[in-house]
């Protein structure tokens, strides 16, 4: 692929300068939380608000609604779930470091309470898979390791891939495959990486987190063609059922091709 063709790529991925419009279709607004019908639950409530946390004020309001959830019953499912789905969405907005890795641990801790609450429950395991694997590169991945953290990640997501691998468009396949190229050496395996993110990609074909750490582990690999393949992809992808998640995976998927232009030529 030509340099100019690269930058192309780069250009449709990349989200419009803070003085102009967003183009990507408009998210419908959440209603005040004062006019939502009395007869709806929290749960729909949480739901409904989900795609839209992108929104500061939606995910604020999520978040309200699971803490006092929790507050009242502090071992309940639901509500431990889905506030972990929080903190797993804003540690994963973080730059490694030190509140990365508190708020994944927060996250990985809530998650351990569904766990604990319905030991099959997929989400439980999920969430708390997660945030291990944030508060992992939060820390570093080697000082996780030097804790003995391995093992408790592993059956968390080996768990939520025998509960339930399809979960999220494939969520718990993206981890597993995340996690063989994250490890440090000797421990890593780039193929076994592209081997998972590849086989999620064949049932789940629009996860587009699981196309960019298949471009990150393809290129570690030096093939760097199906790595821009992957990159266009994203770049041509329509709007999908989880908009703040696509939104965020191309932001990051063009800042990542910006980065690694020299690199994917």
């Amino acid at each position: 692929m030509r340099l100019s063709g690269l930058l192309f790529v780069i250009s449709l991925l990349q989200a419009p300068p803070p003085d102009q419009p967003v183009t990507k279709p408009a998210a419908p607004t959440p209603p005040p939380a004062e006019s939502t019908p009395s007869a709806e639950g929290w749960t729909a409530r949480f739901d409904r608000l989900w795609p839209l946390r992108e929104d500061p004020k939606a995910l604020e309001e999520a978040r309200n609604l699971a803490k006092t959830a929790q507050s009242k019953n502090p071992t309940d499912y639901d509500a431990n779930r889905r506030l972990a789905s929080v903190m797993v969405w804003e540690a994963d907005g973080l730059p490694d470091g030190d509140e990365k890795a508190a708020v994944g641990k927060q996250a990985w801790e809530t998650a351990e309470k569904a766990v604990e609450a319905k030991p099959k429950g997929v989400e439980g395991q999920y969430y708390a898979g997660a945030g291990l694997g944030l508060y992992s590169e939060g820390v570093g991945v080697l000082t996780a390791l030097r804790q003995g953290l391995e093992g408790k990640f592993r059956g968390y997501s080996l768990a939520a891939l025998r509960i339930n691998r399809d979960f999220l468009d494939g969520a718990p396949l993206v981890l597993w495959g995340r996690y063989f190229f994250k490890l440090p050496w000797p421990k890593r395996d780039v193929g076994q990486s592209v081997k998972v993110l590849t086989n999620c990609l064949v049932k789940h074909p629009a996860n587009l987190r699981a196309k960019l750490y298949l471009a990150e582990a393809l290129l570690s690999d030096d093939q760097k063609a199906e790595a821009r393949k992957q990159i266009e992809q994203i770049a041509a992808a329509p709007p999908g059922a989880d908009p703040s998640e696509d939104h965020r995976i191309k932001n990051r998927a063009a800042q990542w091709a910006k980065e690694h232009q020299k690199d994917l030529m």
